[in-house]
Order: structure tokens, then C-alpha cells, then sequence
């Protein structure tokens, strides 16, 4: 019995000792909540894992609730900090202060109520509560969604943030996403325009969610659209307030090439429309601005040929081939062959090629269409003039003699969008085709004539028709018969045709014809 008593006393006088050493140090040394068996208020182990936010928590608009990890900072004579969850009946216990209710308050209020608690019993010591993790909570999604119900979310998280596509249906609105919250003061609705964050980047209402927050995704119920020079043309969902300067903003806003004056085109009643004209740039400086209705549609004009850029090529023996811009000052072909660096010294000056579209030559024209498919003998004498000045017309490249260009002159060509020049390397030859033994190419010699290159290149074939051989210059393109052809230049092209089979037959036919008829007569004349 004595030594249970013994012990009793020993035991007394630690618990004693222990009080005393604990008033002492005036720190709460022994803060420890017993709860499920575990110390809610414990020293912190090590930092907790944080949910993935977008920014961080505004003390003012976060409310704290159950399953929050606070953290209690004190600084002083000792420096401690303890982690204390905020409990399922809403409040945060404290040993040796007692329970503090802090769920519903802002993260703001419950640190007011906390500091003043703890700071009743301890002096002397500088205290704060901060929030270390939030908690997890129950959100609700229901009307054009795929996934209605209940959904776990962060209590730091927005509300879009959770609002991915997968979760809408394809009539589901972005913009007029209503948030139903209860309160103290009775059922509050938040609007959330989804799409406006996207496009835009503004924010004009994304809150924190809350517990028992209705997240309603209602059906579209009217659009707005936009053409023409804008950067994303197309239709858009309408919502309250939405007006021209909203519009341009969803759109992308004008594109650079975009004239300053538009129209907006609205509907009167289900047939009828009107429209007003507008300044751009009196929208975006909120100068101007009309609400919008649904079925309006704005037009943003483009400027004609913005910042188009003609040019013109040169190619072959240049010092610089390539393309150039006409510029003021810059339209002769002069022009360009300086800009080029001038000739190398194996171009062939006296054949310049211009290679030019005619924007009328592809054009249909139903008397030329006729023509081409006739014969010759089928037209008329004027009909096949007309022919061949529409083909000479059409034609889309001819030459120039260098040597008698003057710029500034009338022969100093004035250059078209899209026109090339091209400088050949030149060719001392003669080109031989047609019915000649030996087609092909043939070496120049200054003063030689078309029958001279004929021979050279075999003499004429057997079917040759040798009254009709032709020479194409290689300067002007032009094609002319041999005999009224003096010396050849280099580049000309010597064509002998073929005697066509129907001119024998012909002559033979004539030749019976005439014979039958003089047969008639001397036997007429014997009778």
C-alpha cells in the first residue's frame, strides 16, 4: 500500500513539474485535438499535396467548409506551426481554447475569428491561420449535358475550370451557363460565359464553386453572325447585354485588310429586313455601339487588292534573274533589264523573249469557237483574216531586237503584271525541219539563204513542196516564204512542207477531163 502511494506522489509532483514548465514557456505546447483516434492538431510532417489551380485563392472569396487543412503559424518567444483540419460539424478545435465555428465564413473571417480566440489566452505571441489544402466538394451539372449529376471537384476550382467540352451536348449553351447557389440570404444565379474566357480571355463571371452549386446548361436560344473580314466569320451564340462591340470581339476583331465601313443587317419581322451602315473603328473605340437581336448579321467589308504586289520576271543570261515589283518609276523593260544587272555576255541580244497572259485570250468567244473548227475552204475570205488576226492576237509570247530598244522610246516595251522576260543564250544555228533528208540543227554562216541550209541539210525529200518552203525569224516570230527571204539570222527556223497527195490526183483528174472533152468534140465534128 505504501509503495502505491509512493508511486501516486511521484506521479503528482511530474504532472506538476509538467504544468509548471508549460507555463513557463506560455506556448501551446500541448494544442492536440483527439479525434477517430488521430491528432487533428499535430505538428505539420511536411507540405501536403496541392490540387492544380489557375491562380491563386482570394482570402475574400474563398468560404471555408469541412475537410479544409489549415495551418496555424506562431512566431514570438517560439516559433511553431501546427496543421488543423476544419472538422465535419464546421469547426476547427483547439485543446486548450476550445471549438471555433469558422465553416461559411470567407478565409478572412474565419482567420478574424480564429486570431481572436487563441489570442485571449496567449500573449505575447503572433499568430496566423492560412489555408494549406483545400478541400474536395460536390457540385451538381444538370440540363443539355452528357454527364448530369453530382461531380467531385477542388473547392479552389472555377467554374471554368471543370466545364470541359466533353461534358456538353451539341445544343448545350457556352455562354449562358447558369450557376443555381444557395445562401443565407436565399437562391442566388450567377451567369458564366464560357465562350467569351475562350475567344476573348475576359472574364466577366467565373467564381469559385461552392457546395451544393447547380451548374445548368441551358439549349441555345438565339445566334448573331458575322462575314467578311474578320478574323473567325461565323455565328455566334446571342446573350443578354451582347452588343456590336461583343460581336467584333468573339469575331477576332477586323482583319488589317478590312475597309472601315460596314453594315449590320437585322430582321424587321420574318421577311422584311434593314440595315444600318457603321464605322469600325467607332465600335472598338466605344464611340458607337447598337445592342444586338437574334438573326442580326454584321458584314466587314475588305479593301480591294490590299497590299497586293505586282510583278514582273526576267530570266536566262541576267546578271540577277528573278522577279521585281512594279513600282512607280519601274514599268519599262528597260527598267527591269538594270534592275537584273544587265546582260551576260552570252545573251542573245536579238531575240529578247516576252512571255505575256492575255486575261482576253482565254476568254469564251462563240464566232472564234465557230472558226476554229472549220476548214479552210469552208470560210470566207474575210472570215479567215478574222481568224487569223484573233490567233496572232492570242498569241502569248513574241520578240524583241535589243539593238533597237531606246529607253524611254516607243520600243522600249511597257511592262503588264505577270509579263517574263526571257533572254535565250545565243545560238549561231539554224534549225532545218520538214522534208528535208537530214532535219535537224545546222551550223550559221552570215549570208547564207534558206536554200542554202536546205542543202545543207540533205536537200528535199521526195514529197517535198519545194515552192512553199518558209523561214520563222527568230527576232520577230514572223513567218515568210523563203524567196522573199534575204540572208538568214541566227535562230531562224527553215520549214519545207509537204506536197500534199490531193493536188496529183487533182491535176489528174483535170488532165482526164480535158482529154475526155477534146475526145467529144473531134468525134462530134467527124459526123
Amino acid at each position: 500500500m505504501r509503495s502505491t502511494r509512493r508511486a501516486l506522489g511521484i506521479l503528482a509532483l511530474c504532472l506538476c513539474a509538467a504544468v509548471r514548465a508549460h507555463a513557463q514557456s506560455g506556448i501551446l505546447d500541448q494544442l492536440g485535438a483527439v479525434g477517430a483516434g488521430r491528432n487533428v492538431l499535430a505538428p505539420n510532417p511536411g507540405p501536403p499535396a496541392l490540387a492544380a489551380m489557375s491562380a491563386p485563392i482570394d482570402p475574400a472569396e474563398y468560404v471555408v467548409g469541412p475537410g479544409d487543412l489549415l495551418q496555424i503559424n506562431l512566431a514570438g518567444g517560439v516559433t511553431r506551426s501546427w496543421d488543423a483540419m476544419v472538422l465535419p460539424e464546421g469547426t476547427l478545435y483547439v485543446p486548450s481554447v476550445g471549438s471555433v465555428t469558422v465553416t461559411g465564413m470567407t478565409l478572412i473571417d474565419a482567420r478574424r475569428a480564429v486570431l481572436q480566440r487563441i489570442s485571449t489566452e496567449y500573449r505575447g505571441v503572433s499568430i496566423d491561420l492560412r489555408l494549406l489544402r483545400p478541400r474536395n466538394l460536390l457540385v451538381y451539372l444538370s440540363g443539355e449535358t452528357s454527364r448530369p449529376g453530382a461531380l467531385e471537384v477542388s473547392a479552389a476550382s472555377r467554374a471554368s475550370e471543370i466545364l470541359v467540352e466533353a461534358l456538353f451536348t451539341p445544343s448545350a449553351s457556352r455562354r449562358n451557363i447558369e450557376i443555381r447557389r444557395r445562401t443565407p440570404q436565399g437562391e442566388t444565379s450567377l451567369r458564366v460565359d464560357l465562350m467569351r474566357l475562350r475567344l476573348t480571355g475576359r472574364i466577366t463571371s467565373d467564381p469559385l464553386l461552392r457546395e451544393g452549386d447547380v451548374l445548368y446548361l441551358p439549349r441555345v436560344a438565339g445566334d448573331v453572325a458575322v462575314d467578311g473580314a474578320v478574323g473567325r466569320a461565323g455565328r455566334y451564340e446571342l446573350t443578354p447585354g451582347d452588343s456590336l462591340h461583343t460581336l467584333l470581339a468573339l469575331a477576332g476583331g477586323p482583319l488589317p485588310e478590312s475597309t472601315d465601313q460596314a453594315v449590320l443587317v437585322r430582321f424587321l419581322d420574318a421577311t422584311h429586313t434593314d440595315s444600318l451602315s457603321f464605322s469600325v473603328s467607332d465600335v472598338l473605340a466605344h464611340r458607337f455601339d447598337v445592342a444586338l437581336r437574334a438573326g442580326d448579321r454584321a458584314f466587314l467589308y475588305f479593301q480591294p487588292r490590299y497590299h497586293f504586289l505586282e510583278q514582273v520576271g526576267i530570266s536566262g543570261e541576267v546578271l540577277r534573274p528573278g522577279s521585281y515589283p512594279l513600282l512607280p518609276g519601274f514599268s519599262r523593260l528597260s527598267d527591269l533589264v538594270r534592275a537584273s544587272g544587265g546582260f551576260l555576255p552570252t545573251a542573245d541580244l536579238g531575240a529578247l523573249r516576252v512571255i505575256r497572259t492575255d486575261p482576253q485570250a482565254s476568254g469564251g468567244n462563240a464566232e472564234f469557237d465557230r472558226l476554229s473548227q472549220l476548214g479552210r475552204n469552208d470560210m470566207t475570205a474575210s472570215e479567215y483574216e478574222a481568224m487569223r488576226a484573233r490567233v496572232t492576237a492570242s498569241r502569248g509570247e513574241f520578240r524583241l531586237d535589243w539593238a533597237r530598244v531606246k529607253p524611254g522610246g516607243d520600243l522600249d516595251l511597257t511592262l503588264r503584271p505577270g509579263d517574263m522576260i526571257r533572254v535565250d543564250a545565243v545560238g549561231a544555228s539554224v534549225r532545218v525541219e520538214g522534208e528535208v533528208r537530214q532535219p535537224g540543227i545546222v551550223r550559221y554562216e552570215a549570208g547564207r539563204h534558206a536554200i542554202d541550209y536546205v542543202r545543207l541539210a540533205g536537200g528535199f525529200s521526195d514529197r517535198a513542196q519545194r515552192g512553199k518552203v518558209r523561214v520563222k525569224r527568230a527576232v520577230t516570230g514572223q513567218t515568210i516564204l523563203a524567196k522573199d527571204v534575204g540572208a538568214l539570222q541566227p535562230g531562224d527556223l527553215v520549214w519545207v512542207p509537204e506536197r500534199p497527195e490531193s493536188a496529183v490526183w487533182q491535176n489528174t483528174q483535170s488532165l482526164l477531163l480535158v482529154v475526155a472533152q477534146v475526145a467529144t468534140f473531134i468525134v462530134a465534128v467527124r459526123r
